[in-house]
C-alpha cells in the first residue's frame, strides 16, 4: 500500500509541476509549429478545444466495453470531463461512471463501478483458492460496487515511453467474512481495499509512431489477505486511421497465492478500438493514447 501511495504521489506531483508553469489558457493548447518532444504529430492533438461528446468502443476477446464521455478540450488528447461505461462479458456485466482529466502524458480518473457476476459467487474466506473453489456453487452470486481512483502516465524516454500506473479500489456490499473475485483486476479480494501498480516501457514504431509495443509488469496488493499478485506481459497498439486502433494488453501471473489459471490473467485489452467525437475533422497522422490506462 505504501509503495502504491508513493508512486501515485510522484505521478500527481509531476503533472502538477508541469501545470504550474503554464497559464490557464494553455491547459488545452493548440500545437505550436515547433512541438515539444512529448507531443507527436497527430489528429486528436490538432483538434480545437471545445465542449464535446465522444465515444470509445472496445471490442475483443470475450468483451464489449463502450465509453461515452462528456467534456471540454481536445477529445482523447487534452481534456477533462465525465465518463459513462456500460460493459458486458461472458462472466459479468455492469457499469462505471466517473471523472477524468487528461493532460499531455498524464491521466487521472476516479469514479464508481457496479458489478453483477454471472459466473462467480461470494467465496468462503481461506488462505488460497483453486479453480474448483472459484467455480463452487453457493447460491450467492457476487454483486458489489467498487470505488476506484487511478493515475496513469506515459513519460517520454529515449525511443519510447515509460508507462506507469497507480490505482486504488474500495469494494463495498460484499457480505461479512466473504471474499470476492474482482472482475476488473482478476484477483480474489478480501474487501474492501486493493491496490495496483504498473511499470513498463513501450517503443514507438513507424515514421508517425502509429505503432507501439512494449513490456509491462504489475503488482496487485491485497492487504486484508496479506498477499500480493505479480503479473508480467506485453502491451501494444497500432493506429489504423483516425478512428480505428488495434490494442493489446496481456499479463500472466508469475507469483500469486491462488491457483486459478487464466482466470488470474489480464487480457482485458485484446481487440479493436473505435474512437469518435462530435466536431471531429479528419487528419492524416494518428496520436496514440496513454497505454495501460483503465478503463
Amino acid at each position: 500500500m505504501r509503495s502504491s501511495v508513493r508512486l501515485l504521489a510522484v505521478l500527481v506531483g509531476l503533472a502538477l509541476a508541469r501545470s504550474a508553469r503554464a497559464d490557464d489558457d494553455l491547459i488545452f493548447p493548440e500545437l505550436p509549429q515547433s512541438k515539444p518532444p512529448y507531443v507527436e504529430p497527430g489528429h486528436w492533438t490538432l483538434e480545437p478545444a471545445r465542449p464535446f461528446m465522444s465515444v470509445r468502443a472496445d471490442a475483443g476477446y470475450l468483451y464489449l466495453k463502450p465509453r461515452v464521455s462528456f467534456g471540454y478540450g481536445k477529445p482523447f488528447a487534452y481534456w477533462g470531463g465525465f465518463d459513462v461505461l456500460p460493459y458486458v462479458t461472458p462472466d459479468a456485466a455492469g457499469g462505471y461512471m466517473g471523472l477524468r482529466l487528461q493532460l499531455d502524458w498524464f491521466e487521472l480518473r476516479g469514479g464508481v463501478r457496479g458489478v453483477h457476476s454471472f459466473e462467480h459467487e461470494y467465496l468462503t474466506q481461506k488462505p488460497s483458492y483453486t479453480i474448483v473453489d472459484l467455480q463452487e456453487y453457493t447460491d450467492r452470486p457476487s454483486n458489489y460496487i467498487d470505488f476506484e481512483f487511478e493515475a496513469a502516465a506515459s513519460i517520454p524516454c529515449g525511443p519510447g515511453n515509460i508507462v506507469a500506473l497507480a490505482g486504488a479500489s474500495y469494494i463495498e456490499l460484499a457480505p461479512a467474512n466473504t471474499n470476492v473475485f474482482d472482475e476488473t483486476l482478476h484477483v480474489i479480494v478480501n474487501p474492501p481495499a486493493v491496490y495496483r501498480q504498473r511499470l513498463g516501457y513501450s517503443l514507438k514504431l513507424g515514421r508517425e509512431h502509429v505503432a507501439r509495443v512494449g513490456v509491462l509488469g504489475e503488482v496487485i496488493e491485497l492487504p486484508d489477505r496479506n498477499a500480493q499478485v505479480v503479473r508480467a506481459g506485453f502491451i501494444g497498439s497500432f493506429d489504423i486511421d483516425d478512428h480505428f486502433q488495434l490494442v493489446a494488453t496481456v499479463l500472466i501471473p508469475v507469483a500469486t497465492p491462488d491457483s486459478i489459471g487464466l482466470y488470474g490473467a489480464d487480457y482485458s485489452e485484446l481487440g479493436i478500438r473505435y474512437r469518435w467525437s462530435t466536431g471531429h475533422k479528419e487528419h492524416a497522422a494518428p496520436h496514440p493514447e496513454i497505454p495501460g490506462s483503465a478503463p
